[in-house]
């Protein structure tokens, strides 16, 4: 049988056409993290508007499947960035009644959090960590939140333990430092808390509130 050749110009334009037909279907992760690079850029607005149009899109993959757990968990971080936490924890417990998913889980502890449940954030943030290596990528952040939730509790010392392995995991963060200063100045502490603050201001050397803090301490410090 003789084979009929396609003209070039209709097979160029033929292949131009498959990149236009592979991004037809939104993507709602992609969307997710193009809003965190605008939020990082402070362009708030347009970074809302993709965490908006992902949540819409999950709940459309959600409609057609119930159980995508994927969905669940972008439709869960697009939230959060929203600032919708109860939310975040509505569309959690749906999730989880159908099968434990670490990453919504965690999700799910930093929204108690915010929502002032500090007893629920520390419970979420437990089972997230464990049951993820300890290298995943949200192990430090959920480390950091566990003290903080210590912290309000006014369990310093579990909160030194938690900020303490926040910063041992991720030590570039000069929040998390001054937490941990603080922490260490209400245990009586004081030359740990003289070195936390200076780890701060080492990283964030224009942070007001570590050099107060350290200038604070110097003294019971004995230095």
């Amino acid at each position: 049988m003789r084979r009929i050749a396609l003209p070039l110009f209709l097979f160029l334009a033929l292949i131009a056409l498959i990149p236009l037909a592979a991004q037809t279907k939104p993507d709602a992760l992609l969307l997710y993290r193009q809003g965190r690079e605008l939020e990082t850029a402070g362009k708030t607005a347009e970074a809302q508007a993709k965490y908006s149009e992902s949540v819409a899109i999950c709940d459309a993959e959600l409609a057609t499947d119930a159980r995508r757990m994927d969905a669940y968990a972008v439709k869960c971080w697009s939230l959060f960035r929203l600032g919708r936490h109860a939310e975040v924890i509505a569309t959690g417990q749906s999730a989880l009644k159908l099968q434990f998913d670490a990453r919504i889980a965690e999700a799910m502890g930093e929204s108690y959090y915010f929502l002032g449940q500090m007893n629920e954030c520390l419970r979420y943030l437990g089972k997230y960590i464990e049951s993820v290596p300890d290298t995943a990528d949200r192990v430090p952040t959920a480390y950091f939140f566990m003290g903080e939730a210590y912290l309000r509790l006014k369990k310093y010392s579990h909160a030194d333990i938690a900020y303490s392995t926040a910063v041992a995991k991720e030590p570039s963060m000069p929040r998390w430092w001054y937490r941990l200063g603080q922490t260490c100045e209400l245990l009586g502490e004081w030359k740990r808390a003289y070195d936390a603050y200076s780890k701060a201001l080492s990283l964030s050397p224009a942070m007001a509130e570590a050099l107060a803090a350290r200038d604070r301490v110097k003294p019971q410090a004995g230095l």
